[in-house]
């Protein structure tokens, strides 16, 4: 626990008020129309927006920049899990209990605030995706979107702006760091390799620090501890799964992603049935924790 001692004393300080203040005033502004807008722009930064262009990208248009765009994934999802179990900022509801965040967007909101999940999603999923197009109007249309997707956390009321302003961030400097390790490497599998090793390593030295540290003084922190978790088991198991998953394809798959349209379509639908299947089925295994949405709110 680095900075939360308790909600009570978060809401204290000045810059919280601060904070909680910028809530109040976009609060101020809601209507049913705009509401709903944000609730359906937020989902820009859902996981199964990653999950889709994932696939559209590794199995139909680029394997290699597929797995990178897996990779961006695993570390910006490892360094915004690490982030919030460091500094336990708790919801802005928890912070003052007199804020009204949108009704539905709550209970998808679980776990620590800082920093937004859904917003770096956002940008690694829009950002990898106009990396992959090279084209000038991809990445002017990824900048917007996801400074919309950004808005609309505040919106909801779900999150602070230096939630999302962090996301954000987060979300550029690891599209910029993988852009510029492959720049000149396109093709060189071992350095992939090692990414996805060096963020398997990272993601299970997460866990397990989490395990080991001592509980939070705070009661009302419990639950976010317990969220962050699970969701560090998630983690691990989806690192660990895209690692075997390319050593397994290096060695014995090796498929083309060329294909007719047809066959590309049903890449990406049977590929989408079987993630939603076997998420289902560790759903019912695990319970409500094994989502990766979790690990993006």
């Amino acid at each position: 626990m680095i900075l939360a001692e308790s909600a009570e004393l978060i809401g204290s300080s000045p810059f919280f008020i601060w904070l909680m203040d910028q809530l109040r005033a976009l609060a101020a502004i809601r209507v049913p129309f705009l509401t709903t807008v944000m609730s359906a722009v937020t989902y820009l930064g859902h996981e199964m927006v990653f999950l889709v262009v994932a696939m559209i990208i590794a199995w139909c248009v680029d394997k290699k920049y597929g797995y990178r765009f897996l990779g961006i994934f695993m570390i910006g999802s490892f360094l915004q899990q690490a982030l919030k179990a460091a500094f336990m900022i708790p919801r802005p509801w928890i912070i003052d209990p007199s804020f009204m965040a949108v009704a539905n967007a709550i209970p998808a909101a679980s776990g620590y605030s800082f920093p937004s999940g859904h917003t770096l999603t956002a940008v690694v999923t829009l950002g990898g995706l106009a990396g992959c197009l090279k084209k000038k109007w991809a990445y002017a249309c990824a900048i917007i979107l996801s400074l919309v997707v950004a808005f609309s956390r505040m919106y909801l009321g779900v999150h602070t702006l230096l939630d999302v302003s962090v996301g954000f961030l987060l979300g550029v400097l690891v599209l910029v760091f993988f852009a510029l390790m492959f720049r000149n490497h396109q093709n060189d599998e071992k350095r992939m390799n090692a990414v996805l090793i060096t963020g398997a390593v990272a993601c299970v030295g997460l866990l397990v620090w989490l395990l080991v540290r001592p509980a939070p003084a705070d009661p009302s922190f419990l639950p976010m501890a317990q969220e962050s978790i699970s969701n560090a088991y998630v983690l691990v198991g989806a690192s660990v799964g895209m690692l075997i998953g390319k050593l397994l394809d290096d060695r014995f798959v090796r498929f083309e992603t060329k294909a007719g349209f047809w066959a590309q379509a049903m890449k990406v639908a049977v590929g989408l049935a079987v993630v939603l299947a076997v998420r289902f089925a560790l759903k019912k295994v695990f319970g409500g924790a094994v989502s990766l949405e979790r690990m993006f709110i």
